[in-house]
């Protein structure tokens, strides 16, 4: 049952002045002020707007797992994995909110970035798929796990023009060959993982529904929330969507990718950009970020602890947890969703963590074999991608040095 659906069968349970669940009202603090400009902002987002591209089952259920339970943590996850028929986890949230944005609803061709296993990438390319529209996919090497192999010969399956380079240093010059072709200069740019302040809102209403199920009891308040990081979108909007719902807690963000790309200051940035998006909506008051996460005492912390030798490396935890997920009927990745429950594992042992946790599981669950077409290796290698040494993407132009920073708290 989607959000709508779910509205129309439970009307008396919602308050008239804002739309919004009574009991979450309650709960937030937006009960019983009178309707304002700014509640009948929140309303819209919520119910999604008119610029929205419909293609996510909201909202994904939340469910209890107690075989990650600890001493005194007892672990909730939130299954993002569900999100969606075609291609689930968290891209997709994102995906609404650009592809019905007045910037892409049309039938021009879109570049973006990432790794040659990127669940943006191949995203994009399912939905795509549908129309018939092109994408032009950006690459640099990472891991060549089995996960990766896979999502890569569904993006060559499915018609991705690729542009390929041997680093993440040397993007900008892929970008340039694409512009420079007939066939990439009326293309439209998107940024990587969807994380733009538009794309980011699909988590800032990703918040607004944990605080909805909190409120009608479907979990308790959780303490900590566990969520991965990586082009920063993802937390951003969701720390920014937990405090418009005054749901006090702490997101602890589990880096994939190194501090020198994702570390306290990009994310903070990342936050204000998306806020000054929320302003423009008219949803938030707030002069700044900062202060609406102060008032709801929303908290975060940004953990490098489990990124390992880079970014698309798998470690041994991260394995480990993905195993022991799969033993479950929960499927996980080592690059970003293996990394972050291999980080709650630690915490949750270590009682380091206590009371209600929750998992938030971006990972798509799809399986992909039967979109991939028989010689699909012949046209990788073409582009340039190698298929015969699994490749890393390196640590980048700032190397070892750069580790020092992104350690802190919010």
């Amino acid at each position: 049952m989607n959000r709508r659906e779910a509205s129309a069968t439970s009307v008396q349970e919602f308050a008239p002045e804002t739309g919004l669940p009574a009991a979450s009202l309650r709960q937030s603090g937006f009960a019983p002020r009178e309707k304002s400009a700014e509640d009948r902002a929140l309303t819209r987002l919520c119910e999604r707007p008119r610029q929205f591209l419909e293609l996510a089952q909201l909202p994904t259920p939340v469910a209890r797992a107690p075989w990650l339970d600890g001493p005194r943590a007892h672990v909730w996850i939130k299954r993002d994995e569900l999100s969606c028929e075609l291609y689930g986890g968290g891209k997709v949230r994102k995906l609404e909110w650009l592809l019905g944005s007045q910037q892409y609803d049309n039938d021009f061709p879109v570049i973006s970035v990432g790794g040659i296993g990127s669940h943006h990438l191949l995203a994009l390319a399912l939905h795509f798929a549908r129309s018939g529209r092109r994408l032009h996919a950006l690459t640099f090497p990472q891991r060549l796990t089995t996960h990766v192999r896979q999502n890569l010969a569904a993006l060559v399956s499915l018609g991705t023009r690729f542009w390929h380079v041997p680093s993440r240093v040397e993007l900008p010059l892929a970008y340039l060959s694409c512009r420079s072709l007939s066939a990439g200069r009326n293309a439209l740019w998107m940024d990587a993982g969807g994380s733009s302040a538009v794309g980011s809102l699909g988590f800032v209403s990703a918040g607004l529904e944990l605080a909805e199920q909190v409120a009608s009891g479907q979990l308790p308040q959780p303490t900590r929330i566990f969520v991965p990081g990586g082009t920063g979108g993802t937390p951003a909007g969701l720390i920014l969507g937990l405090a418009l719902a005054r749901l006090s807690t702490v997101v602890h963000v589990v880096s994939s990718v190194e501090p020198w790309l994702l570390n306290t200051w990009t994310l903070r940035h990342k936050m204000m950009q998306i806020h000054a998006e929320l302003r423009r909506l008219g949803v938030s008051a707030r002069s700044s970020a900062r202060e609406l996460c102060k008032l709801a005492n929303v908290r975060f912390v940004l953990d490098h602890a489990q990124l390992g030798a880079g970014y698309g490396e798998p470690t041994e935890v991260a394995q480990c947890s993905v195993g022991m997920a799969a033993s479950r009927g929960i499927a996980l990745e080592t690059t970003y969703s293996g990394k972050c429950l291999a980080a709650l594992q630690l915490h949750v042992a270590r009682d380091t963590t206590q009371g209600p946790v929750l998992f938030w599981n971006t990972n798509a669950a799809r399986d992909l074999t039967q979109l991939i077409k028989p010689g699909w290796e012949v046209e990788a290698e073409a582009t340039g991608i190698r298929l015969t040494t699994p490749a890393a993407a390196g640590p980048g132009p700032l190397g070892p040095l750069a580790r020092r920073f992104g350690k802190g708290a919010a």
